[in-house]
């Protein structure tokens, strides 16, 4: 049996039918649920932090909506991601579920693997709220003048990519958001991509046909391989070109709309994924409120092997007493001697530097990467099991190995020997044995 928990998610209802269902679906993917009343659910959310909670809004017995608000309205439970679960969309739902803040709204008889695909982001959203709260806390105890506050009261114009669009789709779209958005139109796929990577967007909306179907695809998968862009919204407006909606998710795509649109369901969409993705890039200008000198190690600005280690014990700690995933990674540059004393102490700085804006690019903001010697790397990735971490070594590895480093004065590319090694914590872990086993195969 799995010993490890991929959420746990705690949930509302008084339908005996829906907690036997819901239970059964997501005990076999390893998702610990609990159910409670609605009396007892502040005290639930304090005494277990869950990682998600569902709340079903259907009920005469309750206000499922209003209990949603009272979550949202309260310090201690506002950044836990909520959805709601409804017995059918109508636009007065939509329309509360976003007044309240709901996180996303499902109904009742939802497809299960679609619940999967579409929590999933919110899990993650979880999982840096946790790492922001123990950095700032470790920053804090060391003079760190560090702020875990987030501000959600951005309501700017939304940056909008709409790609292909049909004629009438910006009017629409336009008159769904009142007006408040700036949309960016190409026909082009290679240009909005081009444009994606310069500039920062709020989300991607592509219209679908028969022929741009596949470049539809392309986009969205490639955002997925982009650090850049991999938590970027995508949302397909979908007129019959797909007929395998799960594949759909699996290769990038958000959310799938369908013609003729209904503006209620347009509007929640965008409006949720777009404040879902202003919340990540808050989140990181939180986190970066962290780095400071006693935090990072001057040259590289990775965080130091003190901070990481301090760190890593925070994140041990939560592991295991949520019986969650946690893996890390390091990465030796072997040949940094050679470099140095061929081309200098200056242009081995410079190198580190760049590998760690690599690193740090290639991983996402709730990873913590450190300078943990001179010529190693180490990355904590919370929530992350062995094979996603493998992943994201070999990629880093395999850009690396294969990148021809420009440095001051030195006027020949270079390239760096990389070696990996990696460990997933296990149930007799202290922050020594699980970097002794990580690094083992580099030392």
């Amino acid at each position: 049996m799995n010993a490890h928990i991929t959420a746990n998610i705690l949930a509302v209802s008084t339908n005996d039918e829906l907690q036997k269902r819901f239970c059964a679906d997501l005990t076999k993917h390893h998702y610990q649920v609990r159910f409670c009343n609605p009396d007892s659910l502040q005290d639930n959310v304090s005494k277990e932090r869950p990682d998600l909670i569902v709340v079903d809004v259907s009920h005469n017995e309750f206000d499922g909506f209003g209990l949603i608000e009272k979550l949202k309205g309260d310090a201690a439970s506002k950044h836990i991601p909520t959805v709601a679960l409804v017995p059918e969309k109508t636009p007065d739902l939509y329309q509360r579920a976003i007044e309240v803040h709901a996180d996303d709204i499902f109904i009742q008889s939802f497809n299960i693997e679609e619940f999967f695909v579409h929590i999933k982001p919110l899990l993650r959203l979880s999982t840096m709220f946790v790492e922001l709260e123990n950095r700032v806390s470790l920053a804090k105890s060391l003079g760190i003048n560090a702020n875990e506050e987030i501000d959600e009261s951005d309501d700017s114009a939304y940056q909008i990519m709409l790609i292909a669009p049909r004629d009438g789709d910006r009017a629409m779209i336009e008159a769904v958001l009142n007006g408040n958005c700036q949309i960016n139109a190409s026909d082009d796929f290679f240009v909005a991509e081009e444009e994606l990577s310069k500039a920062n967007y709020d989300a991607v909306i592509c219209a679908l046909n028969d022929e741009n179907k596949e470049q539809a695809f392309v986009l969205s998968s490639r955002a997925r391989n982009n650090p850049r862009l991999f938590n970027l919204p995508v949302l397909f407006i979908n007129d019959d070109n797909i007929t395998d909606r799960l594949d759909a998710y699996r290769r990038g795509v958000t959310r799938i709309t369908n013609r003729p649109l209904n503006n209620a369901s347009l509007h929640a969409k965008v409006k949720m994924l777009v404040r879902r993705q202003r919340l990540r890039w808050n989140i990181r200008k939180a986190m970066d409120s962290t780095r400071a000198p006693k935090s990072i190690e001057p040259t590289t600005q990775a965080y130091n092997q003190d901070f990481f280690k301090a760190n890593l014990l925070h994140q041990i700690e939560n592991a295991h007493k949520w019986h969650k995933y946690l893996t890390c990674v390091f990465f030796s540059i072997g040949n940094l001697s050679n470099i140095k004393t061929q081309f200098g102490d200056e242009a081995a700085q410079h190198l580190m530097q760049q590998i760690h804006q690599w690193i740090g690019g290639l991983s996402r903001v709730e990873d913590c990467v450190s300078l943990y010697q001179e010529n190693e790397f180490a990355i904590a990735l919370p929530d992350t099991p062995m094979n996603e971490a493998q992943i994201v070594m070999h990629r880093i590895a395999g850009i690396l190995s294969y990148t021809d480093f420009a440095l001051p004065d030195v006027f020949q590319p270079v390239s760096v020997w990389v070696e990996c090694g990696i460990a997933q914590l296990t149930p007799n872990d202290d922050v020594k044995s699980m970097i002794e086993r990580a690094r083992n195969p580099i030392v």
